[in-house]
């Protein structure tokens, strides 16, 4: 879903606020900064990140929630069809109260199949807008990802650019520093 140099940041910020701190954090919250990447980027790496995983379960739980219903609503149709069909049975067979016994039960059956039917309607509606919400974290947290491109790239921009205006040479530095001519 989220590839590039970056994309681990968001499941990786998500794990450092459940774990405890400790000096790897700090260690990696260092490299973060030398590479150009802002505590508050970070911030917006996690904040996108957890918005969109916690979007993606809500979404799954309401996926299985509609199938479910529509698992029911099978299951309802099938019993409203077999009351019919034992209603026709008892009606050529002369038993009429049994035959409206049966009936009662479609009804009471096919209402239920309506309620059900509705919720389904109600779940699939919720699903295309967590779809949509969904698709713009993930557009949102792309920007994020770009964002931190940029500034890690920039960074080493930075970085290259000092070191080629350095006038000297930093091993003859090093050497004149220990005294070495």
């Amino acid at each position: 879903m989220l590839g590039g140099p970056f994309g681990m940041l968001f499941g990786a910020s998500i794990g450092s606020k459940l774990g405890g701190k400790n000096a790897l954090d700090k260690a990696r919250k260092e490299e973060m900064e030398r590479s150009g990447i802002s505590q508050d980027m970070l911030d917006a790496a996690e904040d996108v990140g957890l918005a969109l995983q916690q979007s993606m379960e809500g979404m799954e739980a309401t996926q299985e929630s509609l199938r479910s219903q529509q698992s029911l609503a099978r299951r309802i149709d099938a019993d409203s069809n077999e009351s019919y069909e034992k209603a026709k049975e008892a009606m050529v067979g002369g038993r009429e109260e049994e035959a409206k016994t049966y009936l009662l039960e479609r009804n009471k059956n096919q209402e239920s199949l309506k309620s059900v039917l509705k919720r389904c309607a109600e779940e699939k509606e919720r699903i295309s807008v967590m779809e949509k919400n969904v698709s713009a974290l993930q557009k949102r947290a792309l920007e994020v990802e770009a964002m931190l491109t940029r500034a890690a790239g920039a960074k080493a921009r930075q970085r290259s650019f000092d070191f080629t205006l350095s006038v000297e040479d930093p091993l003859l530095k090093k050497f004149q520093d220990a005294g070495i001519d």
